[in-house]
């Protein structure tokens, strides 16, 4: 005998490449037999299944496993032993393993002959020589050097330890198994156990602990499956992740592959023509080894494109980037999808032709791209919404005296059609006989097209069309003209029953299905079609989105106590994919969401901050110490969600404590002024503006000796020194330290909370007043990005007349602090001058009369601006910053308003309302300007677009005056006898807020 190869361990009693059993003598039609199942097992993936449910006795397999089956399946190593059998259980042979290994380590031959004697090719071994490709790229790869002398033995058996000694040769592991001390089980070869143990760390068999190995025992072929699955995997992520291929297959389609899985989490696929980004949307396949690109807003034209992996880790991937060529759309061929060239004689007769383009697709060109020609008979083209052609003939041209205009009558005559592509000038021609009248044979739907260009309908509003061909004897489409006594408005039945899902419009040549409530449940729905004697059926996808399925009571906070007024508890609804519904898409579903209590007054909140919570309109002060019932529950068909809960009610609310909301400043300028906001809290921390014992009162007072100091309300109003219990909402809106030029000294305020005349709690704050010659740091507040307002055409005249008093500048503010790092509060007029190194970026603009200064967006860019300021001492800094100005749009971020007010007549004031965008600019409506029209939500319409619209009217009963109008510039006008409305304030982008309005 010749010597072993060197891979293999030297054993007297089998020197060949793997050890373990004696050669097998089969009859040979026995051999031929097996073989053939076995070579169809790994050679037929076209001709079989593409999953593992295709298989009859792999339905059954775990998630985690059938999962392996059928990523082996799809990347076509592995497939049925027979129609709908995978052959779970079957014994694999040698010659199935030389493919499966092959593949797995992706080794590559064109041998047609084989160095063992016994691998002949098909020819000659019908059953067997598919492998001998496979078993040839194993020898050249050193991983066999046969079974016997000179032999391969293609069709004999594989033991278990067998294959775990061809795996780990076949991923270099080999040195490491024979290092090993080796498996301490009787049931493997002395030879093996080291192979074995190898294999099972490397996880390629699942052993379980304690149990025996049974190496010698034939491998079958699931076995085969998750072995040689976990073994590609060991191979993949030794490899570095490469994009392999990227090209066009479709107009708006891009395929991209790569040589392993990717972590579809975190990559992203980036396309572009040359250095233009093309916007896309990715699906990834299952196997996660190959992507789509789908473009949203371009078809693919001529150039080169790229494709650039990114988001994985940069050190485990060789070749991030693939280019390919693409060329513009053409069409390619053009073919007559009716085989027969018999033509009705109707009036309108259709015939159903494809343009189709490099890439087979329907053309996507308009039908005025083609020139067609059809001798005197008079015709027309047009593009169905399934990217067909349907070209219809005049062929029955008879006036009203019988007479035929274009010579042709019925069943004589003949008419040549020549159809063309204008750009391209493929073309094509046929010739069809004239014959009899037409009449209905058979009726045929079109794919359904949803208006959302997804494959379902989700929301409220959107629509399925699906297309109606009727074909007449000959195989042409039939019109309603000739269709005589066929019904041209069909008959549509939709099963199961969804009440939101409508037939909207029904016509000889199409229905359209809407949804016109929201979806209880997500589910596939028949809609059978009846056209005269014809039906057929088409599938339509419904999705429960934002539907409530489920409700449950979400954290609340705060606390409820006797004698209470308005509090809201909030719920949290879920749809049911799981996803919980805003406060918005509650409201939506109120007509199904049903609040019942103990308690009266308890609703869900429509309208205002609070909507979609439970309202509790009052606390009876009875319940003191008690609770109170709420129960919340869904009521559709389908849906079965209730919850219940008690909520401890508490003693009634008292006056506990004194907090401080804004601090205000320990030090100030002289003429600046600072800020003090304190707060009356309960006895359970919660801020309240009134408590019903009449024995709690506070009291303020100021100390301290100082010039030129005082303390007043936050409304500038002067100081009110006592609030009684009803009075503390007053209390809480805070009060202001003002000091004048020329200031010395310290205040201190005292605050205290009485009950019954003695103090319970008390805070006290001091500001002192900087001296001249303090050493104090100054500082110019940094500015947020600005808007190019000035340069923008929809800039008000105002804004362009005075930019200082534009709502979209931005005020400079000087800061300050002490030795200490403490903020100093610095008067709002110490700027002395302000400039910009650029004026058509960043306008800059001083009111000298006021000691202030704005800054203004003209166009996008960046500029440096330079602030001069006085000092405390009297002397003069100046400092720089940086300032970009920005050219994105302006967007409402958001809108609020009060839940409910009283009328007033405008829409701004009635609401209150206050609008945020996306620059932080916040625009709110000032009561005191008396015009509408130079209000600044008004003023910056053109950005903000916000409109009103109105709904839930509420009237006296047999009121006729009724009416509730909008002007166009706000202005709101009520009839006499509404007692309320909900009114909306709507942005471009959705935002929106709602305050239920009353008389």
């Amino acid at each position: 005998m010749r010597n072993m190869s060197s891979r293999f361990p030297n054993h007297s009693q089998n020197p060949k490449d793997i050890q373990g059993g004696d050669k097998k003598v089969m009859k040979k039609s026995l051999s031929v037999i097996l073989s053939t199942a076995m070579a169809l097992s790994v050679f037929s993936s076209v001709a079989f299944g593409a999953k593992a449910d295709d298989f009859s006795d792999l339905k059954d397999l775990d998630a985690a496993t059938k999962a392996k089956f059928d990523s082996m399946i799809q990347a076509g190593i592995f497939d049925g032993v027979e129609e709908g059998r995978f052959g779970l259980k079957d014994k694999m042979n040698r010659a199935q393993f030389a493919k499966v290994a092959a593949l797995v380590f992706e080794l590559k031959s064109n041998a047609t002959t084989s160095s063992f004697t016994d691998v002949k090719p098909t020819s000659v071994d019908p059953a067997n020589g598919y492998a001998l490709p496979y078993i040839e790229a194993l020898r050249v790869a050193g991983l066999t050097d046969g079974k016997e002398e000179g032999k391969y033995v293609p069709a004999g058996d594989v033991t278990k330890e067998e294959l775990a000694t061809f795996l780990v040769r076949g991923l270099g592991k080999e040195s490491e198994a024979l290092a090993k001390p080796g498996v301490s089980d009787q049931t493997v070869s002395g030879w093996a156990k080291g192979y074995v143990q190898m294999a099972q760390e490397l996880k390629l068999f699942d052993t379980p602990a304690g149990q025996p190995f049974n190496g010698s025992t034939p491998a079958t072929r699931d076995l085969l499956v998750t072995a040689s699955y976990q073994a590609q995997q060991v191979v993949n992520a030794s490899k570095k992740l490469s994009v392999t291929e990227a090209k066009a297959t479709g107009i708006k389609k891009v395929s991209v592959k790569f040589n392993r899985e990717v972590d579809t989490t975190k990559a992203t696929l980036a396309l572009k023509r040359g250095s233009a980004a093309v916007a896309t949307d990715v699906v990834w396949a299952e196997d996660k080894k190959s992507a789509e690109l789908t473009l949203k807003d371009v078809k693919i034209i001529d150039g080169t494109y790229s494709v650039t992996l990114s988001g994985v880790d940069s050190s485990t991937v060789d070749k991030s980037t693939a280019e390919f060529q693409a060329t513009d759309e053409k069409v390619t061929s053009i073919d007559f999808l009716n085989t027969s060239d018999s033509i009705a004689y109707g009036k309108k007769v259709g015939i159903k032709i494809k343009a189709s383009n490099q890439y087979g697709e329907n053309a996507s060109f308009s039908a005025s791209n083609y020139t067609v020609f059809t001798s005197n008979v008079e015709n027309s083209l047009k593009k169905n919404e399934d990217g067909t052609l349907v070209l219809t003939l005049k062929v029955d041209d008879r006036d009203s005296s019988g007479r035929s205009l274009n010579g042709l009558t019925q069943g004589m005559g003949v008419i040549p059609v020549n159809i063309f592509n204008n750009d391209s000038r493929v073309a094509k021609d046929k010739t069809f006989k004239v014959n009899v009248a037409p009449y209905a044979t058979k009726l045929e739907l079109s794919d359904v097209v949803y208006s959302n260009n997804s494959k379902t309908l989700a929301n409220v509003g959107e629509t399925a069309t699906v297309n109606l061909y009727q074909y007449d004897q000959f195989g042409n489409i039939i019109s309603d003209v000739d269709a005589g006594n066929i019904s041209s408005t069909p008959n549509v039945i939709v099963t199961p029953y969804e009440k939101g899902l409508t037939v909207s419009e029904k016509t000889f040549e199409k229905v359209v299905f809407s949804l016109t409530e929201k979806a209880s449940s997500s589910a596939e729905y028949t809609a059978t079609i009846y056209a005269g004697a014809s039906s057929a059926t088409t599938k339509l996808s419904v999705k429960s989105n934002k539907f409530a399925k489920k409700v449950e009571f979400g954290d609340f906070s705060g606390s409820l106590s006797a004698g209470d007024g308005e509090k809201f508890l909030p719920i949290n609804v879920f749809d049911e994919s799981g996803n919980a519904l805003t406060a918005q898409e509650i409201v939506d579903n109120a007509d199904i969401i049903k609040v019942n209590s103990s308690v009266e007054g308890v609703s869900l909140q429509l309208t205002g901050e609070n909507k979609g919570k439970i309202r509790i309109a009052g606390i009876p002060a009875t319940l003191e110490n008690g609770y109170m019932n709420i129960s919340v529950s869904i009521i559709a068909p389908g849906v079965n969600s209730y919850v219940n809960k008690n909520f401890k009610i508490d003693k009634a609310r008292i006056a506990d404590s004194l907090s401080v909301a804004t601090e205000s400043k320990q030090k100030a300028i002289a003429g600046a002024e600072t800020d003090l906001i304190l707060k009356v809290k309960d006895q359970n921390g919660e801020v309240v503006n009134s408590v019903t014992n009449g024995d709690y009162s506070i009291q303020v007072t100021t100390e301290g000796t100082n010039s030129g100091i005082k303390l007043v309300n936050k409304d500038a109003s002067a100081l009110t020194p006592t609030y009684n219990n009803t009075k503390f909402e007053d209390f809480n809106k805070g009060f202001t330290i003002q000091t004048e030029p020329g200031a010395t000294g310290t205040i201190k305020v005292v605050t205290k909370l009485l009950k019954n005349g003695a103090e319970i709690d008390s805070v006290t704050r001091e500001v002192t007043i900087a001296k001249a010659d303090e050493k104090l740091t100054y500082n110019v507040a940094a500015v947020s990005d600005l808007f190019a307002i000035l340069d923008n055409a929809s800039a008000p005249a105002a804004d362009k007349a005075n930019a200082y008093d534009s709502k979209m500048g931005r005020s400079v503010t000087i800061e300050a602090k002490d030795a200490a790092g403490k903020t100093v509060a610095v008067p709002s007029n110490f700027i002395t001058g302000v400039s910009s190194s650029d004026n058509t970026v960043v306008k800059a603009v001083y009111a000298d009369n006021a000691g202030k200064a704005k800054l203004v967006g003209n166009k996008a860019g960046t500029a440096n601006v330079v602030v001069t300021f006085k000092t405390a001492s009297g002397e003069s800094s100046d400092q720089t910053l940086a300032v970009k100005v920005k050219n994105d749009a302006v967007a409402v971020a958001s809108l609020t308003s009060k839940s409910a007010k009283k009328y007033v007549n405008d829409v701004y004031t009635t609401m209150e309302l206050k609008a945020k965008d996306n620059y932080g600019i916040e625009y709110a409506y000032d009561a005191n300007i008396a015009a509408i029209d130079t209000n600044v939500i008004e003023k910056y319409d053109a950005f903000l677009g916000i409109r009103f619209s109105i709904s839930g009217i509420v009237t006296k009963a047999n009121g006729t005056d009724n009416g509730v109008s909008l002007g166009s510039n706000g202005t709101l006008n009520i009839g006499n006898d509404v007692i309320e409305f909900t009114l909306k304030a709507t942005a471009p982008n959705g935002t929106s807020t709602t305050t239920l309005v009353t008389k």
